[in-house]
């Protein structure tokens, strides 16, 4: 059977063309922090007692302790901090949310070779897609703005969340969703991610899976290619 051409190169974002530098996968560490912030923001003075229940409402969301596969709004994550705060949620969900994550989005960086390779993949005529499950519900401008900061959101021909989408990888919808936004087939489409997640749902949809491993960890996940670092695509 002959190999579809690849017209599609679709990327996973955070750790394989961005970072948050120093964060571990799961924020745990850093919820007081966050949690401090958006109480300021909301006029409280937080309490050990304010802090407990608000790192409580952000474990029960956080997908790297209890996985799920569709998606939540961060309203419905803040209507749950609020409510540990003792104080009616706010109706700007974007604003709360630029509150909490900019706790964490202030360590952005872009991986040295990021906007490099995808210039040289645009300079050989193929689209370029973006799609990432984001953290606590982020809302999709805070990924734009991310991008934005790290001078890569001209690339691509299109971007996609799992707030877009309302699923979360590794379900097939995530891709299909990109697929179609790039009039493409999906075996004419390759992912790279640096997770196991990513290979799955490329591998589910019928898509190349490439897996970045910057680190040499050397996992074999079922992926067709296994890079280290983007410039070998």
């Amino acid at each position: 059977m002959k190999r579809s051409v690849t017209k599609v190169i679709a990327f996973d974002l955070g750790d394989t063309l961005v970072e948050y530098e120093g964060l571990p996968l799961s924020w745990e560490a850093h919820y007081d922090q966050a949690l401090q912030r958006l109480a300021a923001y909301l006029g409280v003075e937080a309490t050990a007692h304010h802090l407990a229940l608000g790192s409580e409402v952000l474990r029960r969301s956080n997908t790297r302790i209890h996985p799920r596969e569709g998606e939540v709004a961060f309203a419905s994550i803040m209507r749950d901090l609020a409510n540990a705060f003792g104080v009616e949620t706010p109706e700007s969900e974007l604003s709360c949310a630029r509150v909490f994550f900019d706790a964490f989005r202030q360590r952005l960086r872009c991986f040295p070779e990021t906007l490099e390779s995808l210039q040289k993949l645009r300079e050989r005529g193929l689209l370029l897609g973006v799609f990432t499950d984001v953290p606590y519900g982020m809302p999709r401008e805070l990924v734009i703005e991310d991008m934005k900061q790290a001078s890569i959101h001209t690339q691509f021909d299109a971007i996609l969340t799992s707030r877009d989408t309302g699923f979360r990888k590794p379900v097939p919808a995530t891709l299909q969703s990109l697929a179609e936004a790039l009039s493409c087939e999906p075996c004419e489409m390759l992912y790279v991610g640096n997770e196991k997640k990513d290979v799955e749902v490329a591998r589910a949809c019928g898509c190349g899976a490439v897996l970045i491993d910057r680190e040499r960890r050397g996992n074999d996940w079922g992926q067709d290619r296994t890079i280290q670092s983007l410039l070998q695509i």
